[in-house]
């Protein structure tokens, strides 16, 4: 049996989750079609995992411990409002993040140890973000637009990076749910 993981740090932010409220709720920008995320889903992936058999697991868990072992909680900045994969043909709405420099070790490290141990993964280079919303249609491109404008600067206060987490996404017919299955905790 195989679970589809990935190792994460959750985000909370009440001014974030007050501003996305507001455009979940604005008429105009939801004449476009956006399947918006929940706050309690909003994560920064570090690295994903797909499809990995339950044995591992536990493995795992122990090269996640080892890898951020010295690695210290901090804060950083909710930054910039942005699509990928371009403006020319947007899929996510995300937020930014200032810096996530301090776990850029761990990251690193927990990378070399799953190879070792022969995990695969998706080894894209990290773009650190927040996904908003997954936009499946644009019918309203000049409402989208001013909104990308507007945000592409804005600050939406600080988060507290002090956990990382190794989740289990469930795909369902409502959208994914991503179950925490083992939590490292940063040095305070």
């Amino acid at each position: 049996m195989l679970k589809r993981l990935f190792i994460g740090v959750p985000i909370q932010s009440d001014k974030a989750t007050k501003q996305a409220i507001i455009w979940k709720n604005d008429r105009q920008l939801n004449s476009n079609q956006l399947n918006w995320t929940k706050p309690e889903n909003w994560h920064i992936t570090l690295l994903f995992l797909g499809d990995t058999s339950i044995p591992k697991i536990a493995l795992l868990q122990n090269l996640i411990g080892e890898s951020f072992k010295n690695i210290e909680a901090f804060n950083t900045e909710l930054i910039g409002l942005g699509v990928f994969p371009n403006t020319l043909n947007p899929k996510v709405l995300w937020l930014g993040l200032k810096d996530i420099q301090p776990l850029i070790p761990g990251r690193d490290h927990l990378g070399d140890l799953l190879l070792q141990n022969g995990f695969s993964f998706d080894s894209k280079p990290l773009k650190p973000h927040l996904t908003l919303a997954r936009i499946k249609h644009l019918n309203d491109r000049q409402v989208f637009d001013s909104l990308l404008t507007e945000f592409r600067q804005k600050t939406f206060g600080t988060v507290e990076i002090d956990r990382i987490v190794l989740y289990e996404s469930v795909l369902t017919s409502l959208g994914p749910v991503y179950k925490p299955l083992f939590e490292r905790q940063l040095i305070r």
